[in-house]
Protein backbone atom coordinates (compact mmCIF):
# COMPACT_ATOMS: atom_id res chain seq x y z
CA UNK A 1 0.00 0.00 0.00
CA UNK A 2 1.52 3.39 -1.04
CA UNK A 3 2.28 6.05 1.99
CA UNK A 4 -0.42 8.27 0.14
CA UNK A 5 -3.44 8.35 -2.64
CA UNK A 6 -4.79 11.32 -4.34
CA UNK A 7 -8.33 11.01 -4.70
CA UNK A 8 -9.43 12.76 -8.15
CA UNK A 9 -13.30 12.86 -7.45
CA UNK A 10 -13.17 16.55 -7.84
CA UNK A 11 -10.16 17.38 -10.20
CA UNK A 12 -10.52 20.73 -8.55
CA UNK A 13 -9.17 20.09 -5.03
CA UNK A 14 -7.57 16.50 -5.38
CA UNK A 15 -7.04 15.32 -2.09
CA UNK A 16 -3.50 13.74 -0.78
CA UNK A 17 -4.09 11.12 1.57
CA UNK A 18 -0.84 10.49 4.07
CA UNK A 19 0.23 9.09 7.60
CA UNK A 20 -0.20 11.27 10.25
CA UNK A 21 3.17 12.72 11.61
CA UNK A 22 3.97 14.01 15.25
CA UNK A 23 4.19 17.63 13.92
CA UNK A 24 0.26 17.34 12.11
CA UNK A 25 -1.21 17.73 16.25
CA UNK A 26 -1.89 21.45 16.40
CA UNK A 27 -3.07 21.72 12.72
CA UNK A 28 -4.97 18.51 13.39
CA UNK A 29 -6.58 19.48 16.36
CA UNK A 30 -7.65 22.95 14.68
CA UNK A 31 -9.28 20.98 11.80
CA UNK A 32 -11.11 18.63 14.52
CA UNK A 33 -12.28 21.62 16.22
CA UNK A 34 -13.95 22.87 12.97
CA UNK A 35 -15.18 19.79 11.97
CA UNK A 36 -16.81 18.99 15.37
CA UNK A 37 -18.22 22.45 15.55
CA UNK A 38 -16.52 23.82 19.06
CA UNK A 39 -14.47 26.65 19.59
CA UNK A 40 -11.10 27.04 19.22
CA UNK A 41 -9.25 25.70 21.75
CA UNK A 42 -12.66 24.23 23.05
CA UNK A 43 -14.14 21.02 23.69
CA UNK A 44 -15.82 18.25 21.69
CA UNK A 45 -19.52 18.69 21.96
CA UNK A 46 -21.63 16.72 19.62
CA UNK A 47 -18.85 14.32 18.49
CA UNK A 48 -17.97 12.54 21.74
CA UNK A 49 -18.13 13.30 25.57
CA UNK A 50 -18.68 17.18 26.34
CA UNK A 51 -15.98 18.42 28.19
CA UNK A 52 -13.06 16.50 26.56
CA UNK A 53 -10.72 19.26 25.14
CA UNK A 54 -9.05 18.84 21.66
CA UNK A 55 -5.88 20.54 21.49
CA UNK A 56 -2.61 19.33 19.83
CA UNK A 57 -2.05 17.25 23.47
CA UNK A 58 -4.77 14.75 22.73
CA UNK A 59 -4.12 13.87 19.44
CA UNK A 60 -1.05 13.15 20.12
CA UNK A 61 -2.70 11.05 22.46
CA UNK A 62 -4.92 9.47 19.67
CA UNK A 63 -2.09 9.20 17.77
CA UNK A 64 0.03 6.84 19.98
CA UNK A 65 -2.87 4.84 21.04
CA UNK A 66 -3.90 3.88 17.38
CA UNK A 67 -2.45 1.40 14.92
CA UNK A 68 -2.26 3.60 12.27
CA UNK A 69 -3.46 7.36 11.44
CA UNK A 70 -3.81 9.99 8.42
CA UNK A 71 -4.18 13.14 7.30
CA UNK A 72 -5.78 14.64 4.63
CA UNK A 73 -4.34 17.71 2.38
CA UNK A 74 -5.50 19.73 -0.29
CA UNK A 75 -2.77 21.30 -2.16
CA UNK A 76 -2.46 24.85 -1.16
CA UNK A 77 -4.32 24.46 2.01
CA UNK A 78 -2.48 22.19 4.19
CA UNK A 79 -4.15 19.66 6.18
CA UNK A 80 -8.12 19.32 5.89
CA UNK A 81 -8.53 16.06 7.30
CA UNK A 82 -7.77 12.93 9.59
CA UNK A 83 -8.71 10.06 11.14
CA UNK A 84 -7.45 7.02 13.44
CA UNK A 85 -7.30 3.05 13.11
CA UNK A 86 -7.74 1.29 16.60
CA UNK A 87 -7.02 -2.69 16.10
CA UNK A 88 -7.57 -5.27 18.59
CA UNK A 89 -7.30 -8.67 18.46
CA UNK A 90 -10.30 -9.81 16.86
CA UNK A 91 -11.53 -6.42 15.82
CA UNK A 92 -10.20 -3.54 14.47
CA UNK A 93 -12.16 -0.40 14.19
CA UNK A 94 -11.61 3.30 13.37
CA UNK A 95 -12.53 6.80 14.61
CA UNK A 96 -11.93 10.21 15.29
CA UNK A 97 -12.75 11.30 11.41
CA UNK A 98 -13.11 14.65 10.88
CA UNK A 99 -13.10 16.90 7.95
CA UNK A 100 -12.97 20.64 8.19
CA UNK A 101 -16.41 22.28 6.94
CA UNK A 102 -15.00 24.35 3.80
CA UNK A 103 -13.82 21.15 2.31
CA UNK A 104 -16.91 18.83 2.87
CA UNK A 105 -18.42 17.50 -0.30
CA UNK A 106 -14.93 17.82 -1.73
CA UNK A 107 -14.12 14.15 -1.18
CA UNK A 108 -12.11 14.09 1.42
CA UNK A 109 -14.27 11.75 4.03
CA UNK A 110 -14.05 9.41 0.94
CA UNK A 111 -10.65 9.49 0.12
CA UNK A 112 -10.02 8.99 4.37
CA UNK A 113 -12.44 6.52 4.77
CA UNK A 114 -10.91 4.69 1.97
CA UNK A 115 -7.86 4.49 3.25
CA UNK A 116 -8.64 3.58 6.55
CA UNK A 117 -11.12 1.14 5.56
CA UNK A 118 -8.21 -0.80 3.08
CA UNK A 119 -6.26 -0.45 6.34
CA UNK A 120 -8.88 -2.38 8.70
CA UNK A 121 -9.21 -5.42 5.73
CA UNK A 122 -5.58 -5.78 5.19
CA UNK A 123 -5.55 -6.37 9.37
CA UNK A 124 -7.42 -9.90 8.72
CA UNK A 125 -10.08 -8.77 11.76
CA UNK A 126 -13.61 -10.44 11.00
CA UNK A 127 -14.88 -7.55 12.12
CA UNK A 128 -14.48 -3.93 11.38
CA UNK A 129 -15.92 -1.00 11.90
CA UNK A 130 -16.57 2.31 13.54
CA UNK A 131 -18.57 4.69 16.19
CA UNK A 132 -20.59 7.75 15.38
CA UNK A 133 -22.11 10.18 16.96
CA UNK A 134 -26.24 10.28 16.14
CA UNK A 135 -25.62 13.71 14.78
CA UNK A 136 -23.16 12.40 12.65
CA UNK A 137 -25.59 9.89 10.56
CA UNK A 138 -25.48 12.02 7.99
CA UNK A 139 -22.87 10.14 6.49
CA UNK A 140 -24.04 6.66 6.81
CA UNK A 141 -25.04 6.24 3.13
CA UNK A 142 -21.21 6.37 2.82
CA UNK A 143 -20.78 4.29 5.57
CA UNK A 144 -23.61 1.84 4.20
CA UNK A 145 -21.69 1.74 0.36
CA UNK A 146 -18.43 0.09 2.10
CA UNK A 147 -20.98 -2.56 3.81
CA UNK A 148 -20.95 -1.04 6.96
CA UNK A 149 -24.31 -1.59 9.15
CA UNK A 150 -25.51 -0.52 12.63
CA UNK A 151 -24.84 -2.91 15.14
CA UNK A 152 -25.36 -1.47 18.45
CA UNK A 153 -25.88 2.00 20.38
CA UNK A 154 -22.91 2.72 23.26
CA UNK A 155 -23.30 4.86 25.40
CA UNK A 156 -20.40 6.73 27.93
CA UNK A 157 -20.65 6.89 31.67
CA UNK A 158 -18.98 8.68 33.78
CA UNK A 159 -19.00 8.35 37.74
CA UNK A 160 -17.23 10.53 40.55
CA UNK A 161 -14.51 8.02 42.41
CA UNK A 162 -15.63 10.09 45.60
CA UNK A 163 -18.92 8.04 45.37
CA UNK A 164 -17.81 4.66 44.32
CA UNK A 165 -14.79 4.38 46.46
CA UNK A 166 -16.13 2.12 49.02
CA UNK A 167 -13.80 -0.72 50.95
CA UNK A 168 -11.79 -2.94 48.82
CA UNK A 169 -10.30 -6.15 49.81
CA UNK A 170 -6.38 -5.84 49.56
CA UNK A 171 -5.63 -9.26 48.33
CA UNK A 172 -8.67 -9.48 45.88
CA UNK A 173 -6.97 -7.82 43.20
CA UNK A 174 -3.69 -7.22 41.41
CA UNK A 175 -1.99 -4.01 39.58
CA UNK A 176 0.07 -5.41 37.25
CA UNK A 177 2.01 -3.21 34.26
CA UNK A 178 1.25 -4.06 30.41
CA UNK A 179 4.29 -5.06 29.43
CA UNK A 180 4.48 -7.40 32.24
CA UNK A 181 0.95 -9.01 31.30
CA UNK A 182 1.75 -12.45 30.00
CA UNK A 183 4.29 -13.62 33.10
CA UNK A 184 2.20 -12.70 35.51
CA UNK A 185 -1.04 -14.00 34.73
CA UNK A 186 -0.48 -17.72 34.20
CA UNK A 187 -3.69 -19.18 35.06
CA UNK A 188 -5.35 -16.19 32.99
CA UNK A 189 -6.58 -17.20 29.51
CA UNK A 190 -4.83 -16.39 26.76
CA UNK A 191 -7.38 -15.04 24.69
CA UNK A 192 -8.05 -12.36 27.71
CA UNK A 193 -4.18 -11.54 28.01
CA UNK A 194 -4.06 -11.06 24.31
CA UNK A 195 -7.45 -8.64 23.97
CA UNK A 196 -6.29 -6.40 26.75
CA UNK A 197 -2.83 -6.16 25.06
CA UNK A 198 -3.93 -5.35 21.66
CA UNK A 199 -6.57 -2.61 23.19
CA UNK A 200 -5.00 0.96 22.84
CA UNK A 201 -3.59 2.18 25.34
CA UNK A 202 -0.81 5.02 26.92
CA UNK A 203 2.06 4.44 28.34
CA UNK A 204 0.49 5.32 31.77
CA UNK A 205 -1.72 2.51 31.14
CA UNK A 206 -1.97 -0.62 33.84
CA UNK A 207 -3.95 -3.85 34.54
CA UNK A 208 -5.94 -4.73 37.55
CA UNK A 209 -6.53 -8.19 37.77
CA UNK A 210 -9.39 -10.19 39.88
CA UNK A 211 -11.06 -13.10 39.64
CA UNK A 212 -12.77 -13.18 36.28
CA UNK A 213 -11.42 -9.98 35.11
CA UNK A 214 -9.07 -8.01 33.71
CA UNK A 215 -9.76 -4.12 34.33
CA UNK A 216 -7.34 -2.16 31.62
CA UNK A 217 -6.96 1.14 33.34
CA UNK A 218 -5.65 4.26 31.09
CA UNK A 219 -5.16 7.63 33.44
CA UNK A 220 -6.24 10.30 30.93
CA UNK A 221 -5.19 13.72 32.91
CA UNK A 222 -6.40 15.98 29.86
CA UNK A 223 -10.14 15.82 31.12
CA UNK A 224 -9.80 18.90 33.66
CA UNK A 225 -13.92 19.25 33.01
CA UNK A 226 -14.22 15.91 35.25
CA UNK A 227 -10.80 16.56 37.18
CA UNK A 228 -8.83 13.86 35.42
CA UNK A 229 -10.42 10.55 34.41
CA UNK A 230 -9.51 7.02 34.40
CA UNK A 231 -10.74 5.31 31.73
CA UNK A 232 -11.54 1.44 32.13
CA UNK A 233 -12.48 -1.11 29.48
CA UNK A 234 -13.52 -4.56 30.54
CA UNK A 235 -11.87 -8.48 29.80
CA UNK A 236 -14.69 -10.62 31.25
CA UNK A 237 -14.88 -14.02 31.65
CA UNK A 238 -18.25 -15.54 31.94
CA UNK A 239 -21.51 -13.14 32.87
CA UNK A 240 -21.23 -11.35 35.34
CA UNK A 241 -23.59 -10.77 39.13
CA UNK A 242 -24.24 -7.68 40.29
CA UNK A 243 -22.11 -7.92 43.21
CA UNK A 244 -18.93 -8.85 40.72
CA UNK A 245 -19.50 -5.23 38.91
CA UNK A 246 -19.58 -3.46 42.09
CA UNK A 247 -16.30 -5.14 42.85
CA UNK A 248 -15.24 -3.96 39.64
CA UNK A 249 -15.65 -0.30 39.55
CA UNK A 250 -14.60 -0.30 43.43
CA UNK A 251 -11.41 -2.12 42.96
CA UNK A 252 -10.93 0.60 40.12
CA UNK A 253 -12.47 4.28 41.75
CA UNK A 254 -9.76 3.03 44.61
CA UNK A 255 -6.84 2.96 42.21
CA UNK A 256 -8.16 6.22 40.15
CA UNK A 257 -8.27 7.83 43.75
CA UNK A 258 -5.16 6.62 44.81
CA UNK A 259 -3.84 8.79 41.39
CA UNK A 260 -5.45 11.62 42.21
CA UNK A 261 -8.23 11.11 39.48
CA UNK A 262 -11.96 12.67 39.95
CA UNK A 263 -13.87 10.64 38.03
CA UNK A 264 -14.37 6.95 36.00
CA UNK A 265 -15.09 6.43 32.66
CA UNK A 266 -16.38 3.43 30.86
CA UNK A 267 -18.08 2.78 27.05
CA UNK A 268 -20.85 0.34 27.08
CA UNK A 269 -22.81 -1.02 24.56
CA UNK A 270 -26.65 -0.46 25.71
CA UNK A 271 -27.01 -4.66 25.26
CA UNK A 272 -25.45 -5.35 28.14
CA UNK A 273 -28.10 -4.83 29.63
CA UNK A 274 -26.62 -6.74 33.18
CA UNK A 275 -23.65 -4.37 33.61
CA UNK A 276 -24.98 -1.12 32.33
CA UNK A 277 -27.99 -1.55 35.15
CA UNK A 278 -25.53 -2.22 37.79
CA UNK A 279 -23.40 0.59 36.62
CA UNK A 280 -26.46 3.03 36.84
CA UNK A 281 -27.27 2.00 39.78
CA UNK A 282 -23.98 2.73 41.00
CA UNK A 283 -24.12 6.12 40.56
CA UNK A 284 -22.70 6.40 37.14
CA UNK A 285 -24.57 8.90 34.42
CA UNK A 286 -24.54 8.64 30.22
CA UNK A 287 -22.41 11.60 29.04
CA UNK A 288 -22.88 10.85 25.49
CA UNK A 289 -23.79 7.58 22.87
CA UNK A 290 -22.16 6.81 19.72
CA UNK A 291 -23.98 4.49 17.32
CA UNK A 292 -21.95 1.24 16.22
CA UNK A 293 -21.59 0.20 12.73
CA UNK A 294 -20.04 -2.91 11.70
CA UNK A 295 -19.18 -4.83 8.07
CA UNK A 296 -20.06 -8.26 9.44
CA UNK A 297 -22.58 -8.35 11.41
CA UNK A 298 -23.15 -12.11 12.55
CA UNK A 299 -19.13 -12.08 13.15
CA UNK A 300 -19.97 -8.89 15.29
CA UNK A 301 -22.66 -10.75 17.41
CA UNK A 302 -20.23 -14.13 18.08
CA UNK A 303 -17.50 -11.68 19.29
CA UNK A 304 -19.42 -9.74 21.35
CA UNK A 305 -20.84 -13.18 22.96
CA UNK A 306 -17.23 -14.39 23.43
CA UNK A 307 -15.79 -11.22 24.75
CA UNK A 308 -18.31 -10.53 27.46
CA UNK A 309 -19.85 -6.96 28.31
CA UNK A 310 -17.40 -4.36 26.50
CA UNK A 311 -17.33 -1.02 24.91
CA UNK A 312 -14.65 -0.79 22.35
CA UNK A 313 -11.75 1.94 23.35
CA UNK A 314 -12.72 5.09 22.04
CA UNK A 315 -11.08 8.55 21.88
Amino acid sequence: MPDSIVADSNPDAPVIVRPMRDDDAEAAAHLLRAAYGTPDGGAIAAAGAPDLPLTASRVRRWRQNSAAAWIAEVPGFGPVGAVFAVVESEAAWFAGLGVAPNFRGAGVGSALTDRVVDFLAASGRLVSGMEVAPTAMAAAGMYARRGFRPADLTVRLRGAVANLCERVEPNSWREVACSDLNCQTPGRKPALVARVKSQPHSSASYVLIGSNVTLLCDPDPLIPAAGGSLDLRLAVAGVPRNREVDAWIRAAARSASLRSLASLDIDLALADGVVLRRLLRLGLTPIASTIRLVSNLEAYLDWRSRNGPIGRWSF
